[in-house]
C-alpha cells in the first residue's frame, strides 16, 4: 500500500494538485523509505536537468508504470529514440501522473480500506476522533489529522498538522507513529501531546504517560527519548528536552501544554506575538500589530470563558497598549 500511495502522491505532485497535507504525507513516506526517496530524487533531478540524459530513469519509470492498472487498456509504452528518448520519458511520466489524478478523482483507483480519512477543526473548535485500534485523538483548533480507516502493516501511521492529544492503545507489535512535517513521534501505548502548527517557529511533543521517541526527519542521527513530564522542542533545526510548564496562579496549578484539553487558554512569560497566534486559534480572529515592537511584550495569564475583549482588557492591565476590533480583525497599537 505504501508504494501505491507514493505513486498516487507523486502523480498529484507532478500534476500540480498536491495539497499541503498531502505534501506532508509524501515527505513522511520518503523519510521512512530510502528506496522511494531515491526514486523521487531521480525523477526530480530529471525534471530539473536541461540536457543531461540519465538512464537511471528507466527502472524508476518501469516501476511507476507497474503500479498503475488501467482497466482493459495497456499502460503507456515509451519507445527508445536517441534524439527524443529523454523528452518521451518525461512526457510519459507526466501523462501517467495526470492519468493517476484523473482516476483518483473518479474513485477508480486506490479505493482500499486503508485510504486515509481527514479530520479537521476550525478556529475555537475542539474535536475527538476514535481510531480503528481504539486509540483516541483530541484535536485542538485549526488542526488537521489524516488517518486510515483500518491500520494495516507493521506500524500505525497518522499525519498531523496543528495540535492534538493522543491516548494510544498499547500494541507492542505495531508501534504508533505520529508524522508531522518535521518530526516523527513513535510510541507503543501512551498519552502525549504534539503541537506542530505550520505558522509556528517550533514543534513540540509533550509526554504525560508512557514512553515515546522523537526523530527529526531531516537528521536520522537525532532521536530523543521522552519520559513522563518531558517536553521535546524543535526550534531552528535543533531539538531539546525540558520539563512541562506549570502555571502557578491564585488558587490554581495548571500544566500549560495540556490546558487546552479543559478549554483553558494558558501562557507563561510569552511574547505578545506568540500570544496573538493563540488568540487567533482560540477566538477565530486575525491579530495585526501596527508597531512591531509591541510583539516583544511578555505576558503570563490564563482564560476560560472570557471574550476577546475581556482577554485584551486583562492584558492591558499588565502592559500599556491599545486595541480596536473590526469584524474578525484585531488591531494592536500604542
Amino acid at each position: 500500500m505504501t508504494d501505491q500511495r507514493f505513486t498516487e502522491l507523486l502523480g498529484k505532485q507532478l500534476a500540480g494538485e498536491l495539497s499541503p497535507d498531502e505534501s506532508v504525507e509524501l515527505k513522511s513516506i520518503l523519510a521512512d523509505n530510502p528506496a522511494l526517496k531515491n526514486e523521487h530524487n531521480v525523477l526530480q533531478a530529471y525534471f530539473e536537468a536541461e540536457t543531461v540524459e540519465n538512464e537511471n530513469i528507466d527502472p524508476v519509470f518501469e516501476r511507476i508504470k507497474a503500479q498503475i492498472k488501467f482497466p482493459e487498456q495497456p499502460v503507456l509504452t515509451v519507445r527508445k529514440n536517441k534524439s527524443y528518448g529523454f523528452w518521451l520519458k518525461i512526457a510519459a511520466v507526466v501523462a501517467i501522473a495526470l492519468a493517476v489524478v484523473l482516476m483518483y478523482n473518479r474513485g477508480h483507483i486506490f479505493s482500499t480500506p486503508s485510504a486515509l480519512l481527514n479530520a479537521q477543526t476550525r478556529a475555537s473548535e475542539i474535536k475527538t476522533i476514535v481510531l480503528a485500534d481504539g486509540s483516541t485523538v483530541k484535536m485542538n483548533s485549526e488542526s488537521s489529522l489524516k488517518y486510515p480507516a483500518h491500520f494495516d502493516g507493521e506500524t500505525r501511521n497518522v499525519y498531523l498538522s496543528g495540535e492534538a492529544f493522543f491516548d494510544v492503545k498499547k500494541d507492542p507489535e505495531h508501534p504508533f507513529i505520529v508524522h508531522t512535517s518535521q518530526v516523527a513521534v513513535k510510541v507503543l501505548g501512551t498519552e502525549f501531546d504534539v503541537k506542530a502548527y505550520t505558522n509556528d517557529a517550533f514543534t513540540e511533543a509533550t509526554l504525560i504517560r508512557g514512553k515515546v521517541s522523537v526523530s527529526i526527519k531531516n537528521n536520522n542521527n537525532q532521536t530523543f527519548t521522552l519520559k513522563p513530564s518531558d517536553k521535546f522542542t524543535l526550534s531552528n533545526g535543533k531539538g531539546s528536552i525540558s520539563q512541562l510548564t506549570i502555571y502557578n496562579g491564585i488558587g490554581t496549578d495548571k500544566v500549560i501544554e495540556t490546558a487546552w484539553l479543559k478549554h483553558e487558554l494558558t501562557f507563561k512569560n510569552q511574547r505578545f506575538g506568540e500570544v496573538a497566534k493563540l488568540f487567533e486559534r482560540w477566538y477565530g480572529v486575525k491579530v495585526n500589530f501596527k508597531e512591531s515592537e509591541l510583539k516583544e511584550m511578555r505576558f503570563t495569564s490564563y482564560f476560560e470563558k472570557e471574550s476577546i475583549n475581556e482577554a485584551l482588557n486583562i492584558l492591558k492591565l499588565i502592559e500599556n497598549f491599545n486595541y480596536s476590533i473590526k469584524g474578525k480583525n484585531v488591531y494592536i497599537y500604542r
